[in-house]
């Protein structure tokens, strides 16, 4: 139970930190869509270094914010999900759904930074660079498929657990 509350402290800290740019990211999304003079800012998106600020920029900038607010409502699940396992409730319904509802979120996340990153870079830079090794497109994927099947284990233990209930 030690590493279950160092665990949970560390998710808490980083959901306290992370809960001032959920309103930040919310003031600045109608910013960048509503006004043209941000090209005063240095941007840098994953591997992109953003000079001027044209629709499809603001589209990829859009899109890389509302992954971010995902994510950070991940961490929000995650948290929610470490409060079950402090009281006991690991085979709890909530448990099993927010498992699950986390990797199809981490999924979609992943797949709504890959791809804008991907056509912008192929449209409007025309450049295309292959890159292998651990991008966040592959982790985010990976970790999304992970929850996913980590739903269907705990759903599996729990009518395994039910079972053996009924058979004593």
């Amino acid at each position: 139970m030690k590493k279950l509350n160092i665990l949970k402290t560390i998710v808490d800290l980083f959901w306290i930190f992370s809960t001032p740019f959920i309103l930040i990211i919310l003031l600045a999304i109608p910013y960048i869509l509503f006004v043209d003079n941000s090209n005063y800012f240095d941007i840098h998106i994953s591997r992109f270094s953003i000079k001027s600020i044209g629709l499809p920029t603001k589209i990829l900038i859009v899109t890389e914010m509302l992954s971010y607010l995902i994510l950070i409502y991940c961490v929000y699940i995650f948290r929610k999900i470490l409060e079950y396992f402090q009281r006991h409730k690991i085979f709890d319904e909530l448990v099993l759904k927010n498992f699950n509802k986390m990797g199809v979120l981490l999924v979609f996340c992943s797949f709504i930074m890959g791809i804008p990153s991907i056509l912008y870079e192929v449209f409007y830079k025309e450049n295309i660079t292959i890159t292998f090794g651990f991008t966040p497109f592959i982790l985010l994927l990976c970790m999304g498929i992970f929850f996913m099947i980590l739903s269907e284990i705990f759903k599996l233990s729990k009518n395994m657990k039910e079972e053996n209930q009924l058979t004593i």
